[in-house]
């Protein structure tokens, strides 16, 4: 057991504003204008072929869409081509991440590889623009910084239809397909363009189902393979599919019954009844939670069947009480009062129309009410893609990006199925939301579910699944209190996984004397995951604790610290990092864990997130660039071989990294951050972009060094310990 030695709060007290020097060299450039220009010229005339190829109706507006490939080399967002764009009328509609073996590779370092990752831009415009570009370009037209951009294309080509259809069944029967329209600056005109083409396709549409996102529309329709083939000749259409089915009743093994428990529900109200939670999933269908849960249903009959209510039932329970563990003689009271959504009843097809019924029911809530902490132990069963973000993800992004909600998601339990079929599941690729995959034991002795579906996910959002948490196996079930049945009740599945991580983020909340915000509390969770050398495209950041006392006691020799702030965008902040002014005995580890929540851009998958950080450890103040510690690089944050682009952890909303230096290197350290922003990938001013709120937890750990806390309370009098509240029993 550790030493009660309380975590430590206010550490934005140790954070003031530095100015930075700033600067980097110049581009090595793969080509010359001379050089690229026939390529590119030689693209253009026969994008303009395939242009003219395509039915007129299929062009709203008579506008037709082109990939523009860059260079491995441009990806930043200052050599994104604005002027090209700009002269010719056209326009970056969305964009994603591709791998390409370049004509010339400009890197020196290393073996060359067979394959970058670059980024496609979708780009519209008339064909006219298209023509006009090629004219300049023959002419010698272009101005100096226009064939600079031009410099930076790899290649320009047309969006092929084949290219927008994923997974389609090679089938004559009518069934229910989701598109994804590129719909810039939420035109009406290029819906109304699609629904007509797809009328005349023979294809059926459900306008009641439209969902709108930002530069995205999704909606589903009724149709065949062949009518879908002709659908994805729409020159706006980015992707097409069949509708996969609702994940929330596929269990990894049957529920059942152990044995009737003296177990009883407490007469306690909730520990903190200002905690506002909401759990998406089947219902509860009886009153035996009544005293903490309210249940809130759609349809006037609110009929279900058993197996949607007792998933409803077991996701909500774990939330109120946790997994039961062998010999537990009570339930914990709650931590905090529940509102229940039954999102899925029999007035939902279980088997297509459901995702978009359900998601719109999820939307009306959120759209009107304001949760701390949600739980989604369902959603679409399919594994994410790279390229494009599925409509659960793209309309649930929005709620979660001011950071004042975690979103705790079940990953899936598919991860026996084949490599990609195995990859976790939408909308558990949100960036700004918790995803969590399945830990086969309560204990330390612990591995990957064999269900838990499997990582990585998309850059951003890389790391994926966040973390894992016990979700039950054959040998070791998971066991959660049933008051419908009278006992205990054998379950298992990253649906239970995932509440029970919430269950613990609330817990934070609910115990301390201290402002635990949603993203403070995600914070710690991350910061105390335990990886035991998994793969992190399988457990994440690691396994959460079981016990809230493992994330807010210390022993004598170390110290954590809870920082809570906000970024400003004119500003660079340095963040002392509390060191001893004694001598220490041994090695010093440090650990530290950032988080912060962004709005993203949902058609830009490559250019997801808008907000990112550029985070330098000095191991003193005095470090110039050349000697700083590279504590947040791509190699700690990501654990993989994987290609990625070079500033890809620059963008990610959760960075966790940490060393262990010799006793002496470490003087006073400190953090300097950057904060920086883009939008749809372009730079932005920075006066334009908002403030950032962020958590920073940071742990220092000292070899022999038994006085470490106390050196560190009497040096540091700002940082306070967080209290717990009096009238709670921490509780696991």
């Amino acid at each position: 057991m550790k030493n009660k030695n309380l975590l430590l709060g206010y550490g934005e007290t140790l954070t003031r504003e530095v100015i930075l020097k700033r600067g980097g060299g110049s581009k090595n450039k793969p080509y010359t204008y001379e050089e690229n220009k026939p390529v590119i010229m030689r693209d253009l005339q026969e994008l303009v072929k395939d242009f003219n190829d395509i039915p007129e109706k299929a062009k709203p507006n008579g506008e037709a869409v082109a990939k523009v490939t860059l260079h491995p080399a441009f990806l930043a967002k200052s050599y994104f081509p604005v002027d090209v764009f700009k002269h010719f009328s056209l326009r970056s509609i969305g964009s994603k991440s591709v791998k390409v073996k370049p004509r010339k590779n400009v890197s020196s370092r290393g073996k060359e590889k067979e394959e970058h990752v670059s980024a496609c831009i979708y780009v519209a415009g008339k064909v006219k623009s298209f023509e006009a570009l090629y004219a300049a370009m023959e002419k010698n037209k272009l101005k100096a910084g226009e064939k600079n951009e031009i410099i930076t294309f790899e290649s320009i080509s047309f969006f092929e239809p084949n290219e927008k259809i994923k997974q389609i069944e090679d089938s004559n029967n009518l069934r229910k397909i989701e598109v994804a329209l590129h719909t810039p600056n939420e035109s009406g005109s290029i819906l109304r363009a699609f629904i007509n083409y797809a009328l005349s396709c023979g294809a059926k549409v459900d306008e009641s189902k439209v969902i709108s996102v930002k530069g995205l529309t999704f909606l589903p329709i009724m149709a065949n393979a062949k009518a879908a083939a002709q659908v994805a000749e729409f020159s706006f259409l980015r992707v097409i599919r069949d509708l996969p089915s609702l994940r929330i009743n596929n269990p990894v093994f049957t529920r059942s019954l152990i044995e009737e428990s003296q177990l009883t529900l407490p007469h306690d109200n909730a520990l903190n009844s200002d905690i506002k939670v909401a759990v998406f999933d089947g219902g509860i269908g009886n009153t035996d939670f009544e005293s903490w849960v309210r249940e809130y249903t759609f349809s006037k009959d609110s009929k279900t069947s058993g197996a949607l209510l007792s998933h409803g039932q077991d996701v909500t329970s774990t939330i109120l009480f946790g997994a039961i563990v062998e010999g537990q003689k009570e339930l914990p009271v709650p931590y905090a009062n529940i509102d229940h959504y039954r999102v899925v009843d029999s007035s939902i097809d279980a088997d297509d129309e459901d995702l978009f019924d359900v998601l719109i029911r999820i939307k009306s809530v959120l759209d009107s009410m304001s949760y701390d902490y949600i739980n989604l132990s369902l959603g679409p069963r399919f594994p994410i893609e790279d390229d494009d973000v599925h409509v659960w993800t793209s309309t649930l992004e929005q709620y979660f990006s001011s950071g004042k909600t975690l979103c705790t998601v079940a990953v899936g339990n598919d991860g026996c199925l084949s490599d990609g079929l195995n990859r976790i599941q939408t909308p558990s690729d949100l960036v700004n939301a918790l995803a969590i995959g399945s830990a086969s034991s309560l204990s330390d002795k612990w591995e990957k579910s064999d269900y838990s579906c499997i990582g990585p996910g998309r850059s951003p959002g890389f790391v994926k699944p966040d973390g894992v948490a016990f979700g039950g196996t054959k040998d070791e079930p998971f066991k959660v209190y049933s008051p419908f049945l009278g006992g205990v009740v054998q379950t298992g599945g990253t649906s239970f996984s995932s509440p029970l991580v919430l269950r613990q983020a609330i817990g934070l909340a609910a115990s301390l004397q201290y402002e635990i915000t949603p993203l403070t509390a995600k914070a710690l969770l991350v910061h105390h995951a335990e990886n035991k050398g998994y793969e992190r495209s399988h457990v994440g950041w690691g396994k959460f604790p079981n016990e809230i006392t493992d994330l807010i006691y210390s022993d004598d020799d170390e110290v954590k610290v809870v920082y809570q702030g906000v970024l400003k965008p004119t500003q660079h902040l340095r963040a002392l990092i509390p060191f001893p002014d004694t001598s220490v005995n041994g090695r010093v580890t440090l650990k530290a864990t950032f988080c912060f929540a962004t709005p993203v851009d949902v058609e830009h998958p490559v250019n997801y997130t808008k907000s990112g950080l550029m985070v330098t450890l000095r191991k003193n103040p005095q470090d110039d660039e050349g000697e700083t510690y590279p504590l947040f690089n791509r190699k700690n944050i990501y654990a993989t071989e994987e290609e990625l682009r070079e500033d890809s952890h620059r963008w990610e909303t959760t960075l966790r990294s940490e060393h262990t230096f010799n006793k002496d290197i470490l003087k006073d350290p400190c953090f300097d951050v950057v904060y920086h922003g883009r939008d749809c990938g372009l730079p932005v001013e920075v006066d334009d972009l908002p403030d950032l709120p962020y958590v920073l937890i940071v742990s220092l750990k000292a070899k022999d060094t038994p006085e470490l806390y106390n050196n560190i309370r009497q040096r540091y009098q700002t940082l306070q310990p967080i209290q717990i509240r009096q009238q709670i029993r921490l509780q696991s």
